[in-house]
């Protein structure tokens, strides 16, 4: 019989919170999934590999069916996360959050690690394949750097930067050799219809009763059924991809009123309210990390 794992102590849960934004480690597992479904996004790439616990994935509103030992690789800014289709059990999974800025360094102007990554996924291919020794491997190496990032000291934050590297090394080879495709499925199609309806229309305002209206369906229903489905409100929904496109913008320069508007913001105000509120930071703060993120490379 497996044993189960032990948990590794970390202070705290923060996605590259806590004023990090180079890389950030983590290894979780919980028997029962005491929360809904997670579809989010970040500014940062995710590789994250699935130990056990969860039957479907979604990437972009395609829904994939995940197996052990499967390496995901979520660039910055993509939708993804379970879906409520199911109630995790025994779910154990081990990931690393690493800015675009740190990847590029870590590369050592040796191999454009940000091109590898991005040339795998623009052809729309975010699993790959690991044999159980890598994952085993991979997962070692993401609970020792989630301890050293504990010691702050010279010595201790090379370490940690060398097991980065042998983690990111094995990822890379996974990805290089791994040639299978994984077809995308459908477990609740009404759901997926409403949420590729409102990727094409996210910059339009909308009202609950007319999309419930265009899809057959109830308020309530409607409601109560894409809660479940990605753990957002559909509004809550809606603003999320608003933002995502507006941090889209703002890294190809383009100007912040301008953003707002077509983003779907009535007027700056509403916009600044909203981006502040789901990043954590003003529009004009984020475009000032970016700049400074580059300017280190």
């Amino acid at each position: 019989m497996r044993k189960e794992p032990v948990m590794v102590k970390r202070s705290s849960y923060s996605a590259m919170g806590r004023d990090r934004y180079d890389y950030e480690p983590t290894y979780a597992f919980d028997p029962v999934w005491k929360y809904g479904a997670s579809l989010h996004c970040h500014d940062f790439y995710e590789l994250y590999i699935h130990l056990r616990g969860v039957k479907y994935y979604c990437i972009d509103n395609n829904v994939y069916p995940i197996e052990p030992n499967q390496l995901l690789v979520m660039p910055p800014l993509t939708m993804h996360g379970h879906i409520g289709a199911y109630r995790p059990v025994n779910y154990e999974r081990a990931f690393l959050y690493i800015s675009p800025a740190t990847l590029r360094r870590a590369g050592a102007d040796v191999m454009d690690l940000v091109g590898f990554l991005s040339k795998c996924t623009a052809r729309g291919q975010y699993q790959y394949q690991m044999s159980a020794t890598d994952a085993k491997t991979c997962t070692r190496l993401i609970q020792e750097m989630t301890v050293g990032l504990e010691d702050e000291s010279p010595m201790g934050r090379f370490a940690n930067h060398s097991r980065m590297l042998n983690f990111l090394q094995i990822i890379c080879q996974n990805v290089q050799r791994s040639a299978r495709e994984t077809k995308p499925v459908i477990v609740n199609r009404a759901m997926q219809e409403v949420l590729s309806y409102i990727d094409e229309h996210f910059t339009q305002p909308h009202r609950l009763e007319t999309i419930a209206r265009r899809f057959g369906v109830s308020v309530s229903y409607l409601s109560h059924e894409f809660v479940k489905y990605t753990g957002r409100s559909v509004y809550d929904y809606i603003l999320n991809r608003r933002v995502l496109q507006a941090k889209e913008m703002i890294y190809s320069g383009v100007l912040l009123n301008e953003v707002a508007y077509r983003c779907g913001f009535s007027d700056y105000s509403s916009f600044l309210r909203c981006f502040k509120k789901m990043s954590g930071m003003s529009p004009n703060a984020y475009r000032k990390m970016i700049k400074q993120n580059q300017s280190d490379l």
